[in-house]
């Protein structure tokens, strides 16, 4: 089954929180919502948590992982290395942040004009590398 899960910061605290969306139209407030699981003398319990977020950094999970295992959200930015005859190749390497354009996920590259390229486009070819998000460092978004 595809995990559905978001992540934004907290309006409170400014840190992130995983979990589903839900908006309140009525008094035009953001919610991430969960679970959280302890141990106790009973065995494993979860207590259901909500808290009120910043919907400007909403980031929605891709569904993909990188290299490392790490999920890849909706704004991270990627390094991405081409893939050929069965080899990286050092100096294809390729940066950008994900974005989601036209209903697909894909890489909106800072270099060469800065076009959006669909994630299944660069699937068998790239290897992912998850080094931020564009509200977290913003910095590594400019070009050399």
């Amino acid at each position: 089954m595809r995990e559905i899960l978001f992540k934004a910061k907290r309006k409170d605290n400014g840190e992130w929180v995983k979990g589903y969306y839900r908006a309140d139209p009525d008094l035009d407030t953001h919610y991430i919502c969960g679970w959280n699981y302890y141990a106790s003398e009973n065995g494993l319990e979860r207590e259901p948590f909500e808290e009120e977020i910043d919907p400007d950094t909403l980031c929605q999970f891709t569904g993909l992982t990188d290299k490392n295992g790490r999920k890849i959200w909706e704004n991270d930015i990627l390094k991405c290395k081409k893939y050929i005859g069965g080899n990286f190749v050092d100096n294809c390497i390729e940066v950008g942040y994900v974005e989601m354009k036209h209903g697909a996920f894909g890489l909106h590259r800072i270099k060469n004009d800065a076009y959006y390229r669909p994630f299944k486009d660069w699937l068998e070819d790239y290897e992912y590398e998850v080094i931020g998000n564009i509200f977290d460092n913003p910095e590594l978004l400019e070009v050399e």
